[in-house]
């Protein structure tokens, strides 16, 4: 579906027509509270289909109001029916596709922001402000990632509902971030991150950002047994899912944008200070190997998981002050690459003792997500060749043998060596 954007001329007339479709759409609400819930239900679907016909159907449809978001937005938070939620959530995620507030201007390749655009979130204070107050505050976003690993239970609206609504959110806040760092990654304009939805949500007092992460961690991590559930349940647990990866992407790559901001002396202190996310997951799954197989089978991001993977092996790994014509410790610029880590196991000495200190297991599913994350990636880090690689994966793993018999290469070991190998014979 091809997105509008609106200049000024236009949007005056749109607005008129707007003001005529929220008068004739939001009077379908108005008698709701008169009825039973049957009857309220079908109204708030007429309605959703009525802005829908008005709104995507056409060509040239006409933009919701900020009052008519609003009423939407009511319906997927407070709706008293799946079908209700459901349709709420479909038709506000194809709105926002359709009418973005924040994209990049097709001439220009500079960012352009909606004036007053209306949004489901609320940065001022914390505190409810009333009944009316439908919008989401940073304290209730990190229960809604809280709440997200109390199970799911099919009959239980309110958990269904919050999967909606987390699902939804994660959503609007891709779409501001997103067009605001490839804009920044060219600008290096650091308002415009600072003012995103992302930011101002991580910068609230009431958000704890390291309870947040463990949160998302454990979320992601938990066990969840398909058996017996429905296809639609299932599916929206991966949605789930999704949106938490996607949450979690998006606040690595805010933490990357904002240290290159730093680097560049464009911050300052009312930015603020938090621990990198990077830093906190690879702190949890350093103590939890359970945790960590089960995050880099179910971490997706190629990028991300390989530098996850750099960082916790990085910390394990010696660091001569000296560099010697012998030595086959890498030095610092090495490390930043997997091919300069897995160099390090080809040193009896340093292979024992890397082992030793994070156990035979763990260097096996590192270096084998790790490898694995590498070859999706098509440009390599300092021109190093797939083969190269291929080449020092297959001499860790098998110099684990060589250090200590009584190792075991794990089924995925195994899988990362044949892996290996086949690379190297179509490379051949």
């Amino acid at each position: 579906m091809p997105k509008e954007t609106k200049k000024a001329n236009t949007s005056r007339a749109m607005n008129t027509y707007g003001a005529g479709l929220e008068a004739n759409t939001l009077a379908m609400l108005d008698s709701t509270g008169a009825k039973d819930n049957r009857d309220a239900n079908e109204d708030r679907l007429q309605y959703l289909e009525a802005v829908r016909a008005a709104s995507l159907v056409p060509e040239h449809g006409i933009p919701p109001t900020n009052k008519m978001y609003q009423a939407m937005f009511r319906i997927l938070r407070f709706g008293r029916a799946l079908e209700l939620v459901a349709a709420s959530f479909h038709l506000l995620t194809q709105l926002h596709q359709r009418y973005p507030w924040v994209y990049i201007s097709d001439e220009k390749h500079e960012l352009d922001i909606v004036d007053e655009a209306w949004s489901p979130f609320n940065f001022g204070s914390d505190v409810d402000s009333g009944e009316k107050d439908i919008s989401v505050r940073s304290s209730l976003f990190q229960e809604l990632i809280q709440n997200m690993n109390k199970g799911v239970d099919e009959s239980d609206l309110k958990i269904l509902g919050n999967m909606f609504l987390f699902k939804y959110l994660v959503h609007v806040l891709k779409l501001d971030f997103t067009p605001r760092n490839q804009v920044f990654e060219e600008t290096m304009n650091w308002s415009l991150l600072k003012e995103s939805s992302l930011n101002l949500l991580l910068a609230s007092r009431r958000v704890n950002f390291k309870l947040l992460m463990k949160d998302c961690l454990s979320t992601m991590c938990s066990p969840f047994d398909a058996d017996g559930k429905s296809i639609s349940l299932v599916e929206l647990h991966k949605g789930m899912l999704s949106a938490m990866k996607e949450l979690l992407v998006m606040i690595i790559e805010l933490d990357a944008s904002k240290k290159k901001a730093d680097i560049e002396g464009i911050t300052n202190r009312g930015d603020g200070v938090r621990t990198p996310a990077l830093e906190i997951i690879v702190d949890e799954l350093t103590y939890d190997e359970y945790l960590l197989s089960n995050f880099l089978q179910v971490f997706d991001d190629p990028k991300w998981k390989l530098e996850i993977v750099l960082q916790y092996l990085t910390k394990y790994i010696p660091k001569p002050s000296v560099r010697t014509r012998r030595s086959n410790t890498p030095q610092g610029e090495d490390l930043k690459t997997l091919n300069g880590i897995l160099k390090t196991f080809s040193n009896g000495t340093n292979a024992k003792n890397i082992t030793k200190k994070i156990g035979p297991a763990v260097v096996q599913i590192l270096v084998g997500h790790g490898f694995l994350a590498q070859l999706t990636i098509s440009n390599t880090n300092e021109g190093e060749s797939i083969t190269e690689i291929c080449n020092s994966v297959i001499a860790a793993l098998t110099n684990l043998k060589r250090v200590d018999q009584k190792i075991e290469i794990l089924p995925f070991g195994k899988e990362v060596l044949f892996t290996a190998e086949m690379v190297l014979k179509t490379k051949a």
